[in-house]
């Protein structure tokens, strides 16, 4: 699994990058083939106020690319909240998979 973590118009700290990298080894108990996983964090202004975006792009083999974008006030927030959506989508693709195996016509 390819992983990168980048800043846009946003500093990196080494805190941040472990704690992303973290969250990021969490989403392979879902034994799904997940090729890359891209973590983007950028920071904008409106009406005065930073608000940070945290988005995850993950490319999944033999399914489209998933993608979740988060925004808040602090970074913690941003990525725990993006986390659970991408856990969520995780899961239910997982579940699909496991619930869609085919009996054999010798157990019927």
């Amino acid at each position: 699994m390819n992983r990168s973590i980048t800043g846009r118009h946003f500093e990196l700290t080494d805190a941040i990058k472990a704690y992303a990298n973290a969250l990021i080894d969490g989403l392979s108990k879902y034994n799904l083939d997940i090729i890359s996983i891209n973590a983007i964090i950028s920071q904008e202004q409106k009406h005065g106020k930073n608000l940070i975006t945290f988005e995850y792009v993950l490319n999944i083999a033999h399914q489209d690319t998933v993608v979740v974008k988060q925004k808040d006030k602090d970074i913690h927030n941003a990525i725990d909240i993006a986390t659970d959506r991408v856990c969520k989508v995780l899961r239910r693709h997982a579940d699909k998979i496991k619930a869609h195996d085919a009996t054999k016509l010798t157990e019927v």
